[in-house]
């Protein structure tokens, strides 16, 4: 076959990720104090974009609602064209006014190890994990630093706990699927790829780039597309979805603090019999397009000025727009989850059913990653009291039915509270009680589960009797 140039038409896939797509991912996961800032910043570097002063009377508000359709029409067709529909919200609007948001406060002293073990414990109970990979996995999280790296090589854990290597990557590999993804990486680039999962949508030459974080950093991206046979854009959409990763998963654990004070990201409110969600905007600046601005627009000065205009009254359209994605999509994933979890809200802990995210997400026709960022450090104010999102998301235990940790410990209490107290319940007893309703634990479960509740044994507490 002989060598010569022509032109030829080929068909490739390609991941294109436009700046609204990066700005609607990275908005999702803010919480409401981190959204503030976000949009303040904005209102800084972008001139077409002000807050409004809350005195605005309603007439205006109207007015300026409904002008966008006729002075962009004149001015830029085109930009019009393909989201023409949407500009009657081209501004963002409360309609919250009536309900009353409050700052709370979330007493929590649980440390990164905390949360992780008892992940550990569910997933020992679902997969029947040996004791021995159990154990491996528990001494894992006993040595992971504050940032959620694993402090020691792995040879030193095989020699440590005399274990084949087999097994000590098998525990490894449990921990390294608890939340948050990340815990458990020995390098910053097993961390990242640990969060691939987390991603909307993962090139396969993302494991490649991994080896060329310091090009990465310093910008050679021409150098990294060369080595990857791709293109410089690629090489910056997918530095960009890197960027929506967190290096350092643990750092998020604070264990100093006791008391957090917090604005929780959405209600639930109970009206008559039906429990509606709000989600929480009224500490949100309402901004809308510059008047001043869309004068210039209209007068239709220099070319350079109507670029620049252009391109910031874009920025302006997708911010507004992807504001209100936000609170459409956590209010929808909150609806679905009160729908699932109604029993919570009218009962308290003990009616708590386990729920997945993946369930969500195929519910509500949504990528897994987006309800984890919906449920990602935000907190919402319910009759219960005020919550962590990620708390509906509960793990189950048990063989036969499926059962919360905090249903265990409700029963627990109340076995208890009926035992004859000269012949108090063991805790195989209580396991045994459990079983007969359906429910198979283990014992050592139950020995923990009383250990938290601050319930002594059966010995100690017909001991406490007999004195």
């Amino acid at each position: 076959m002989s060598n010569t140039l022509g032109l030829f038409i080929e068909q490739n896939n390609k991941l294109i990720i436009s700046p609204q797509m990066y700005q609607a991912i990275e908005m999702i996961q803010l919480s409401v104090p981190e959204l503030l800032d976000y949009i303040n910043k904005e209102l800084v570097e972008n001139p077409l974009l002000e807050a409004e002063d809350s005195d605005r009377n309603n007439s205006e508000v109207e007015n300026q609602q409904q002008e966008p359709d006729q002075w962009l029409d004149s001015v830029f067709d085109e930009l019009l064209q393909e989201d023409k529909d949407n500009w009657g919200t081209a501004r963002h609007r409360q309609n919250q006014d009536e309900v009353t948001f409050f700052e709370g406060c979330w007493f929590d002293n649980s440390s990164l190890q905390e949360y992780l073990m008892e992940q550990l414990r569910f997933v020992r109970h679902r997969h029947k994990l040996s004791l021995e990979v159990y154990s491996v996995a528990e001494f894992i999280i006993g040595n992971l630093d504050p940032n959620g790296y694993l402090a020691l090589p792995m040879a030193e854990v095989i020699n440590t706990l005399k274990i084949p290597e087999k097994t000590a990557y098998e525990g490894l590999g449990i921990v390294q699927k608890l939340d948050p993804l990340g815990v458990g990486a020995r390098d910053l680039k097993e961390c990242l790829r640990l969060q691939f999962p987390l991603l909307p949508e993962c090139p396969p030459q993302m494991e490649l780039l991994l080896d060329y974080l310091d090009d990465l950093a310093l910008g050679h991206l021409k150098k990294i597309a060369n080595a990857l046979k791709v293109t410089t854009d690629q090489v910056r959409i997918m530095g960009e979805l890197l960027r929506l990763l967190d290096p350092k998963p643990g750092s998020r654990y604070d264990q100093t603090a006791e008391i957090r004070y917090i604005i929780p990201d959405a209600v639930i409110k109970k009206i008559g019999s039906e429990y509606v969600v709000l989600v929480n905007e009224s500490d949100l600046p309402r901004i809308s397009i510059n008047e001043n601005y869309r004068k210039a627009l209209e007068e239709q000065q220099g070319q350079e000025v109507k670029k620049f205009l252009k391109e910031k009254l874009q920025s302006a359209f997708n911010l507004l727009k992807n504001i209100e994605n936000r609170r459409s999509t956590i209010h929808s994933v909150l609806e679905a989850v009160v729908r699932r979890q109604r029993d919570f809200l009218e009962y308290g802990s003990s009616a708590l059913k386990p729920l997945t995210m993946r369930e969500i997400a195929e519910e509500l026709g949504l990528h897994e990653s987006t309800v984890s960022r919906v449920a990602a450090n935000k907190y919402v104010q319910t009759p219960r009291g005020l919550c962590p999102i990620k708390c509906f998301f509960a793990g189950s235990i048990g063989q036969t039915l499926e059962v919360t940790p905090e249903r265990i410990k409700d029963d627990i209490k109340k076995y208890i509270a009926q035992e004859d107290p000269k012949k108090p319940y063991s805790d195989q007893a209580l396991a045994n009680l459990f079983q007969e309703n359906g429910i198979e634990i283990a014992r050592r479960t139950i020995a923990k589960y009383r250990e938290e509740l601050g319930i002594p044994s059966s010995t100690l507490r017909r001991n406490l009797l007999a004195k």
